[in-house]
């Protein structure tokens, strides 16, 4: 059976759009500003839509990768393109913070006085060149570093390159078997999940410790979810039940599951939104299917790297300098806990129901902002420059087969 959509012609809007949708989730969850929402169990649990990245990645990568990788050449030229993906922004966020640092150091050096000393605890400055190499999600430091979020960029890197080497080891040593691809990726999916299961101490939450593991998970899922969407008749979900049903589902697994053995699941309740939304016949992908919804997927990935830097320089220490000049008291550690740590182990308590609230907003608005200037700036720019150095290595490569070749 063969899909009714011509994948060559395939673009997904609409799951680029829950993209953007997730990465604003994922910054509210991390915000430690006490507002209306803040206690939701939909935002406290929002952690979980990490996992959504980790499934809509595998998909993704499946369709633009799947049936290209099959020598070491590819993965070779597959492994540059991911890397001049990830690694430009991440180093650039990683100085940010660098800076940010150095200025407190300065402060400090002039008798002001921190949460956290400079350069101790997560932002240590032998940690540096494990960030620079993506090696935050081994369990090689018990605990975040610098921008605490990109330990999942360290982790797809690393689950680009095991999905990368399964697809060469498939297409050369197990060429002649049928499924060889697909029976290796079961396997390694069983491992990690068994891995997360059995050791993960934090759950589904793992991120310094097994957050490798969890990425091979999702994106494994995400995978093979790609593969029954190919061929997948498109009138089988060509109605506006399946879509309304999918976001119902959401709200409420990701409301309910929390840090329980439910939570384990996500993965596979994420695979299920991510085919349906796929195929964009509902009433919810007709909402989706905007400019801004647009934008906001074109700038994830900024959007998700710099909400750690924002809310701890432009959130925290505001409200900490505020608090140090007028003697108020904004902020209480009592019942808090936050996946950020540092100052953001605080939660911020301005009182009311409407300033609150502004001050979110104007948050969202502010990372927005930065991140699209940060996609033009940074992660254009530094697309183009590794999309350079592949099209240099690809001529080295070749230069070879056309000096055997037959000459006139």
């Amino acid at each position: 059976m063969t899909s009714s959509v011509e994948t060559a012609k395939l673009h997904f809007r609409v799951l680029d759009s829950w993209r953007g949708v997730a990465a604003l989730l994922v910054a509210l969850f991390h915000l430690n500003l006490y507002s209306a929402i803040y206690p939701l169990n939909f935002v406290r649990n929002g952690y979980l839509f990490v996992d959504f990245f980790f499934v809509l990645s595998g998909f993704v990568i499946t369709y633009s990768y799947g049936d290209r990788i099959k020598t070491l050449d590819d993965l070779g030229a597959f492994a540059i393109r991911r890397f001049g993906r990830l690694w430009p922004l991440h180093v650039i966020v990683l100085l940010a913070f660098l800076a940010a640092e150095s200025g407190k150091a300065v402060l400090a050096a002039r008798g002001a006085s921190f949460y956290l000393p400079p350069f101790t605890g997560t932002n240590s400055l032998g940690t540096i060149p494990l960030n620079l190499g993506f090696g935050q999600s081994f369990g090689l430091v018990q605990h975040l570093t610098w921008n605490p979020p990109s330990w999942s960029i360290c982790a797809e890197f690393w689950t680009y390159l095991v999905f990368g080497s399964v697809l060469v080891f498939s297409s050369t040593w197990l060429a002649r078997f049928r499924f060889a691809s697909m029976v290796v990726v079961v396997a390694v999916l069983a491992a990690s999940v068994s891995i997360l299961v059995l050791f993960a101490k934090h759950g589904m939450d793992a991120s310094y410790d097994f957050g490798f593991a969890r990425c091979l998970y999702g994106f494994l899922v995400g995978h093979l979810t790609y593969r029954l969407f190919r061929i997948t008749p498109k009138t089988m979900l060509d109605s506006r039940f399946p879509e309304l049903a999918m976001l119902i589902v959401i709200v409420e697994y990701v409301s309910s599951a929390g840090r329980s053995g439910y939570s384990f699941f996500a993965p596979l309740v994420f695979a299920t939104a991510v085919f349906v939304f796929a195929f964009e016949a509902g009433p919810v992908s007709r909402l989706m299917s905007n400019k801004l919804n647009d934008w906001l997927g074109k700038v994830s990935y900024s959007i998700y790297m710099w909400q750690a830097f924002i809310i701890f320089n432009f959130v925290d220490r505001a409200v900490s300098i505020v608090e140090k000049k007028t003697g108020w008291v904004l902020t209480t550690t009592e019942g808090v806990s936050s996946a950020l740590g540092g100052e953001a182990g605080k939660l911020i308590v301005l009182g009311g129901h409407v300033l609150p609230i502004l001050v979110t907003i104007l948050f969202l608005v502010m990372l927005v902002a930065v991140a699209s200037v940060s996609y033009y700036l940074i992660e254009r720019p530094g697309q183009k420059l590794f999309a350079r150095f592949r099209q240099s290595r690809a001529r080295r490569l070749a230069a070879p087969v056309r000096a055997v070749g037959v000459t006139p």
